[in-house]
Parts: structure tokens; sequence; C-alpha cells
């Protein structure tokens, strides 16, 4: 154990920003900038912006932006006054940033060269990235994906652009190009993604995904309630599989109660780099519940989604400021792992119709080979991902990857021996050890450093833990936390009272709600009645009060 933390350590001091200065006489005119890999030296896409400058830089032709940041693809060439020059380029977490600058003197032409290092080699330890909400289409899309080198990308964009020339994606160091086309369905109380099981080809080569998706008919949705549950209940038939998006609104324990919820974000279009959504409370003091709503945001519009979860009134000083969302968010799917669900915990950042960036908020599966499209969800569905905006956590128990069921028997506890590797950019406040939804290790990470290794930890009944870190970013919830691990005893998985009680208080919101329009109330009973049945049934195979 003392090995593996002092592995983390020299990862964490690795990947500290690197200044980078380019020669300070290039010439008055044109200035080419090139951006490479620093191992292979082969030519590599990023995220560039100028920090500094005499006045504002303009953009070539044909370079993507999203806010300050452009799309920096192969060389091209800038027209520039003299002066200073400082420049910003990103590459996604698993490359160092890069800070360099230059200067405009006399009439020339010159090249600016910068190499980009990586900071950690995920694949090499079997992590693959994803990004499971983007409403680019495809072709634009894979180009932003070069950029971060994001392995997989899922967009949810009506329908594909016509292919134009564009500059080509280069072949090392830019992830798998896996990229998904997904069906988001909307309606006033629920949000889910399908995502459909015709497009996941094992064999499939990239052109050949992209040409299935641009034949394929997945559009967003803006539905009522009857057509969404129709939806999920034809996604059963077809083997497709729902990914749940904002897990506080009306219908989520109905959605729950269909069985087919595989997968939730918990890092969403919410979370953002330059902060969160808010909630904003309107009744705090009746009843016994908070009320409320959730002001997300999509580009300059707003769309308030009230809070129908159950959360008590004497824990609103919890969900109020800039963490709020991202703590309430992570708190209702340790309430979904209470009530005995296998979940797994995804990422998506609505990249192209927020202030977002691709892959920002990241989902990582454990691989042991490069995943396709169907290895890809296989692994969502065995829960061996872990989710972050942030730290890049690598954990496993036992040996094992998240998502794995050790099992033992009443008085024979079961040792957890934990390996964690960590490479992080901004401060660490705690490195957190959860099980059931308590904490049974907690450090500040440099005191976790100087201690060399866990503490003795053994567990002796069932339940799920996870392993996550929460750095001190303080506008929004930025952490990294791990999918369950799993502990059965005698044969008997989890499940507690607390936690049906909870979802059967949220359905009762739900459906007074509901019978407050007569219309959806007759459309949705049969959907009431299936949930009333399932959350009984739950609450008798309760293993835990």
């Amino acid at each position: 154990m003392k090995n593996t933390v002092a592995y983390l350590f020299r990862l964490l001091l690795s990947s500290l920003t690197l200044v980078f200065l380019a020669d300070s006489s290039i010439g008055q005119g044109t200035v080419e900038m090139e951006f490479s890999d620093s191992e292979s030296s082969a030519p590599i896409s990023a995220r560039l912006s100028f920090t500094k400058s005499p006045r504002k830089v303009p953009r070539p032709k044909k370079l993507l932006n999203t806010g300050d940041q452009w799309l920096a693809e192969r060389n091209f060439p800038l027209s520039l006054p003299n002066g200073e020059y400082e420049f910003f380029v990103q590459r996604g977490p698993e490359f160092k940033e890069i800070r360099g600058g230059f200067t405009i003197e006399s009439k020339a032409k010159d090249i600016v060269s910068v190499e980009v290092p990586r900071a950690v080699d995920m694949h090499a330890e079997s992590w693959y990235s994803g990004d499971h909400l983007s409403s680019l289409q495809i072709n634009v899309l894979k180009r932003w994906q070069a950029a971060d080198a994001l392995d997989l990308a899922i967009s949810i964009a009506k329908e594909a652009a016509k292919l134009e020339e564009e500059p080509q994606a280069d072949a090392e160091n830019i992830g798998l190009q896996l990229t998904l086309k997904s069906h988001r369905v909307d309606w006033q109380n629920g949000s889910i993604l399908i995502h459909s099981d015709s497009v996941l080809q094992d064999n499939a080569t990239v052109q050949n995904v992209q040409t299935e998706l641009q034949t394929t008919d997945l559009s967003v949705s803006m539905l009522d309630s009857v057509q969404a549950f129709q939806r999920i209940a034809q996604a059963k038939n077809d083997r497709d599989w729902v990914e749940l998006l904002s897990p506080w609104q009306r219908d989520v324990p109905l959605l729950l109660a269909t069985d087919q919820i595989r997968a939730v974000q918990i890092l969403s279009e919410g979370n953002r780099p330059v902060s969160d959504d808010r909630i904003a409370f309107s009744k705090t003091n009746a009843g016994k519940f908070l009320e409320g709503k959730v002001q997300s945001t999509r580009g300059k519009e707003r769309f308030p989604t009230p809070l129908f979860a159950p959360i008590p009134v004497d824990d609103e000083i919890r969900y109020t400021n800039a963490r709020g969302l991202g703590s309430m968010t992570e708190f209702l799917y340790w309430q979904m792992l209470e009530a005995g669900f296998r979940i797994a915990p995804t990422a998506g950042s609505h990249f192209g119709s927020n202030d977002s960036r691709l892959g920002y908020n990241r989902v990582y599966v454990f691989a042991e080979e490069p995943p396709t499209p169907t290895t890809w969800m296989n692994s969502i569905h065995q829960g061996r991902t872990t989710v972050t905006n942030g730290p890049l956590l690598r954990t496993l128990v036992n040996g094992q990857p998240p998502g794995s069921v050790q099992a033992s028997y009443r008085g024979q506890p079961i040792s957890v021996d934990i390996a964690v590797s960590l490479t992080v950019r901004e401060p660490v406040d705690y490195l957190d050890v959860i099980f059931n939804g308590e904490t049974i290790y907690s450090a500040k990470l440099e005191d976790h450093y100087k201690k060399g290794e866990f503490p003795p930890l053994e567990i002796d009944k069932s339940g799920w833990l996870v392993v996550r870190v929460i750095t001190g970013h303080d506008k929004g919830y930025r952490l990294a936390t791990t999918a369950p691990f799993y502990f059965e005893f005698d044969n008997q998985p989890r499940r507690t009272r607390s936690a049906i009680d909870f979802f059967e208080s949220w359905l009762t919101r739900s459906i007074e709600s509901i019978e407050k329009d007569d219309t959806e109330s007759t459309t949705l009973d049969p959907y009431l009645e299936q949930a009333k049945q399932f959350w009984s049934d739950q609450r008798e195979s309760c293993t835990v009060d």
C-alpha cells in the first residue's frame, strides 16, 4: 500500500502546469502555429486561447471556436500587429496545460511550435474516457473529440450534417474516436437518454459507425409524460437502454419502477466549468420537505425544473451554495443504491448547448481491451465506471474494478485493500471512502500522503463502497468518484427501508401533482399503479431497516 500512495503523489506533482516560451523575435506578418505530441512528435489538435495581446487576435477562417477557445487543428496562420502575445493550450485532463508566448517585432514569417506532453496515460491503466451528452452533429463533434483525446462521445443532434471537406484527425493520440448517436427524450417532468442497440457494432470502423448514425433517425424529443413512458416500453422491446438525466424531477420514482434505468448522469449539463446551476428554494418553512426549482441553463435560455425529491427542510443549507446541485445529485444517487439499484454513474457535458466544453464531465470505463461501442455499453451495465470533472482517479479494491461484487458469509469479514492513483491540476480537499452512505475514512490529501497507507478496513455486512475526491473549487461541485464496489454476505444484497420510504414519499408527491391534472391523471394511471406495486414489492424484500 505504501508503494501505491507514493505513486499517487508522484502523479500529483507531474501534472502541475508547464510553462512554455517560444523564441521572442518572431516577425511581423504571418505567424503559423502548430501543435505536436511531445513523445511521438505527431501533429495533434488542441484548444487554444490568447490570454494577453495588444489587441483582439482575429480567428482564422474555418477554425471552430467555443467562447474564447479555438479548436486549433494542424498548422494555421495568424496575421498580427507588433506586440507581445501570451497563449494557453489545453488538451483534456490527461495532458499538461501549456502557457506560452511570443513577441512580434519586424516583418517576417515564422512558426510557433508547441509540444504538448502527457500527464498520465489512462489507456495504459485500462481506463477509457467518454462524454455521454453533446448536441453537435457528428462531423463537427469528432473534431472537438480529437482535440481532447476523448475516446467516446455521444451526440443527440437531430440529424447529421452533410460531410464537407475538413481537417482530418491525426492517427496518434486522439483517443479511440468512437462517436455514437442517441435519443434524448424530454418532457415537463423528466429527462432521459435512450441508447439504441442498432448503432452498436462490434467490428465497425469509425467511418462505418458514422455512416450508420447518419441513417438512424434518433432526434431530440419534447413529449408528454405518457408518450415518454411509451417510448421507454418500446426501448425494452428494441433492446435499447435508458440513462437518467436530472434525477430530481417528478417522474423519477416512476422511471425507476420501469426497471429500465441502467445509468444516471451524476455529473451532467448542470455542472459546468465556470459555475454550476443553482437550486432556488421557494418554500422552506411550510411543510416537511423543501420546495424549489433547479435553474437549468442551455445557452442563453433558462429552464427551471421543479424539485420533487423529498429533501428534508433541515437540509436546506447543504444545497443553497454553489456546490448544492452536485451535492444533491450525489445524495439522490446514493439513495438509489440504498434502495437496492445497481445503476452505473455516468457523465455528460451537453457541449454545443451551454458554456461547457466537450469532456468537461467525463465517465471513464475500465476495460482490459480497447472498447467497441458494444463493449463500452457492456462496461456501463457492469458498473465499471468512474466519473469526474477534474481529478483523474483510478481505484481498485482487492484488485477488482468498480462494479465488482465480493461475497462472504456472516462472521467472515472481508478485508479491504484499496489501491488509488490520482492525478490533479487543482487542490483537492479530501480523499474519502464511503460505505453505505457513511464516511469510513477521510483525510486531506497531503495528510494521506504522509501516512503512506490507508488504515486497516474490514467490511462485515452487505453494502456498497465508493472512493471519491473533492477539489477546493467553490463555484461548483468538482470531484471524481468511483462507481460502487459491492459486498454481499449470505447472498443478500443491501436494500434499506429508509430508502424505500424516501422514494415512496417522492412517489406520493408526484401523484399529488399528477392528480391536479385530470387528463394526465387518467392517462398515467397504469404507470402509477405499476410504480405503487413496484415500490411495495421493494419494501417486502428489504434487508435493512
